[in-house]
């Protein structure tokens, strides 16, 4: 009998978030993995449903993201998430045109 094992992507694609978001929950050491043949990344079923438990037992990650900077809306079935926009600054002047130069 073999273990149930998850891909970062395979995980990715369950929890509704970007394979980046697996990645950086294992480099925190939130989310335990192991390596495949000393490269390929994997992460047990077992560990997947513990993390799950522990952040709102939800396998429907999208839902627990508004704690990483997102807001909620909802409507009657759908739960929208948005990113609040950064604020832009002005960009800075050219300094290698002829104009900035002085000619």
């Amino acid at each position: 009998m073999t273990a149930l094992v998850f891909t970062p992507a395979s995980l990715a694609e369950r929890w509704e978030c970007s394979e980046r978001h697996v990645r950086n929950l294992i480099s925190s050491g939130e989310l335990p993995s192991f390596r495949l043949g000393g490269k390929l990344l994997r992460i047990r079923k077992e560990d997947v449903e513990k993390f799950e438990c522990q952040n709102g037992g939800s396998p429907d990650y999208a839902e627990n993201s508004a704690s990483h900077g997102m807001t909620r809306t909802a409507s009657a079935d759908v739960i929208a998430l948005e990113r609040p926009m950064p604020k832009r600054r002005p960009a800075a002047p050219r300094l290698d045109t002829r104009n900035s130069l002085g000619r």
